[in-house]
């Protein structure tokens, strides 16, 4: 029974630890596709002149999951409701933040250009967009850099956590 125990928290501990893991390179993933919607949504509004909601629709199409239900939920508000887009864009982003695995710091990027939406012309809505984009190239790096300096530790310390558990209990 003790053997069967032991098992259990081993492979449990192992689990944490690989999950920890693998949410440092989905982090650096969707950092990555941040990147690339702002782009297409750089494209989409300034040289498409697409309004809005629809340039947040076909941007959508682009992402992976959960960056795509962001861009989906932020369309389809726009389309229904009144509220300006700023509103829309920060409440979105302030509800769909617990579903993704991007750090405080990305979700402020997001906040902060949420807070410029709707609110300048073309050329100034480039320049939030350029300046966003700017902002997770150096979130990226640092991710990058957490990625390989964790990534390994953390698969080691689930399993090494679990034989020292196993070791204390026994």
């Amino acid at each position: 029974m003790k053997l069967v125990g032991a098992i259990l928290i081993l492979i449990t501990t192992t689990i944490v630890g690989w999950e920890y893991s693998s949410r440092l390179s989905r982090r650096t993933k969707q950092i990555r596709y941040l990147k690339i919607a702002f782009e297409a949504l750089e494209t989409e509004m300034v040289f498409g002149m697409t309004p809005l909601p629809y340039a947040c629709e076909k941007v959508s199409y682009q992402l992976i999951s959960p960056l795509k239900s962001l861009f989906t939920n932020v369309a389809k508000r726009l389309k229904e409701e009144e509220n300006s887009a700023q509103e829309i864009w920060c409440s979105s982003v302030k509800s769909w933040k617990n579903k993704t695995d991007l750090s405080e710091a990305e979700i402020n990027i997001l906040l902060q250009f949420g807070q410029t939406l709707g609110q300048q012309d073309l050329e100034g809505q480039r320049k939030q967009i350029r300046l966003a984009i700017s902002y997770f190239d150096q979130e990226e790096k640092q991710a990058v850099e957490s990625q390989q300096k964790f990534e390994s530790m953390y698969k080691s310390l689930g399993f090494l956590g679990g034989v020292l558990i196993v070791i204390i209990m026994l």
